[in-house]
């Protein structure tokens, strides 16, 4: 009889969320469940999913996980590889209905967390405009905003949380408010760099930039020659002019082709007359294979990604102030160790680096470079290389971390991204705002150590005194 009462109990609550919501809910059982449940990297199977076309629907999703005591997931693109954009058993809110991209005065841009940046750059490209965000065209506005957002243009234009005026966000208490610097400055703070960890962010308001073309592709050179332009590359884009953005990349060899040429991209933004002489010191850098540079619309440098649905990458990051020879070495040598394993390393300093350190919550503003690696493939095809992939990482010491790169993320890794005072700063405002603990996950700051996992009646309190 009890057990009855609380599956009534159950149905009536979910009944009372679907009467709710303007948008789609989807229970465990419902036709298309399971694939909404689905991210790129992990399958998860949340109790329910909730596609929330405004505010009031996240709202109402909040209250609904508060009064089952069920955690909450945030989904916009889906592609981080840790799976935090689903979860067992709790609550998914699922922003992609919000895909706004409007225009507004001054070349400011209203853009809602569930686009994509391929769709946001597309409509901006129509009138000339971009902003300074990723570099994969099927990535959520909300996932690449929450950890900091470096793209291909962060040394001309600073990450894409640099150029937010505003933004519109839900806090666990249920409130819907507009922050900006003025008035919210110490939220508007932690948005910019720790989202996640700080309620759901519905939209942004967004300086753009007049930036119809970049001169954006690829060089070529032989692997024989991937020390020597490894080493000419890192010392030319440390202290390149801030139009260019570039990166070394290695791809994996998968036990095909060892001598997988190594790659130089780059995307130059500014004056367009200026764009070819930046470049040219990096083709000189070995015997140049292929030239792919070309003067295209800002729009087509996102790429697409697809993987197979079986494939659980192993991503690793780190900030370095320099490319040492010791780190060097120790990237080139275990690429044909690790057949599965890519690497990426992202030239940072410019505008990215004059913003000051405790400008926002992201905290690396001194970093010149981001290593970013990447061991490809399924758990059986990958075998015994996450092992390699660990013990490389433990040797090479970064200073820091990148929250929107990594597959399985520890406490360590939460003290690299947010290192102190930046950590103690965002442990504070949580205590503010999200005392519960209420948006909670691997790489989300819990609160003042006093109220780590606190009191979930207090909350419970806090919500139901606003209904």
């Amino acid at each position: 009889m009890m057990r009855e009462s609380v599956v009534a109990a159950g149905g009536q609550e979910l009944r009372g969320l679907r009467t709710a919501v303007a948008g789609e809910v989807l229970a465990d059982g419902d036709v298309g469940h399971l694939e909404a449940g689905r991210v790129m990297m992990a399958a998860g199977r949340p109790s329910v999913v909730v596609r929330c076309t405004g505010a009031a629907d996240v709202v109402a999703a909040l209250r609904y996980a508060e009064a089952r005591d069920l955690p909450v997931a945030v989904r916009s693109g889906g592609h981080h590889a840790a799976g935090l954009g689903t979860n067992e058993g709790g609550v998914v809110i699922d922003v992609r209905p919000m895909n706004e991209v409007r225009l507004l005065q001054d070349d400011v841009v209203r853009v809602g967390t569930g686009a994509t940046w391929g769709e946001v750059a597309a409509r901006l490209s129509r009138v000339g405009l971009a902003i300074s965000s990723g570099d994969t065209a099927t990535v959520g506005v909300g996932g690449l905003m929450a950890g900091g957002g470096i793209g291909w243009m962060v040394r001309k234009h600073g990450l894409a949380i640099d150029n937010v005026v505003s933004a519109e966000v839900v806090t666990a208490d249920g409130s819907v408010r507009r922050v900006d610097a003025a008035s919210a400055p110490e939220l508007f703070w932690g948005l910019r760099g720790a989202a996640g960890s700080l309620g759901v962010v519905t939209s942004y308001d967004i300086s753009a930039v007049r930036q119809p073309t970049v001169h954006y592709g690829s060089l070529l050179y032989p692997w024989t020659q991937a020390e020597q332009v490894l080493a000419g590359w890192a010392a030319y884009a440390a202290d390149a002019p801030d139009d260019l953005t570039s990166s070394f990349q290695l791809a994996p060899t998968m036990m095909a082709d060892r001598q997988v040429p190594v790659a130089v991209t780059v995307c130059v933004a500014g004056d367009a007359d200026r764009r070819d002489a930046i470049i040219e010191p990096l083709r000189q850098l070995g015997s140049l294979l292929t030239d792919k540079v070309r003067d295209v619309p800002y729009a087509e440098v996102f790429a697409d990604m697809a993987m197979p649905a079986e494939w659980r990458p192993k991503i690793r990051n780190g900030f370095f102030d320099a490319m040492t020879p010791e780190l060097t070495g120790s990237l080139l040598a275990a690429r044909p160790r690790i057949p599965g394993l890519a690497i990426e390393i992202r030239a940072l300093g410019g505008t990215f680096g004059a913003m000051p350190a405790d400008a926002t919550a992201f905290a690396h503003r001194d970093a010149r470079f981001l290593v970013n690696s990447v061991v490809m493939g399924s758990p059986e095809q990958q075998g015994s290389q996450p092992e390699d992939f660990a013990e490389l990482w433990r040797g090479l010491r970064p200073n820091g971390a990148y929250v929107n790169f990594l597959s399985d993320p520890t406490e360590a890794d939460l003290d690299a991204c947010y290192p102190e005072p930046h950590r103690a700063r965002l442990a504070a405002l949580k205590q503010a705002v999200d005392p519960g603990h209420v948006f909670r996950g691997p790489l989300s700051v819990p609160p003042r150590p006093e109220w780590a996992g606190g009191p979930r009646h207090l909350l419970r309190w806090a919500m139901r005194s606003r209904r």
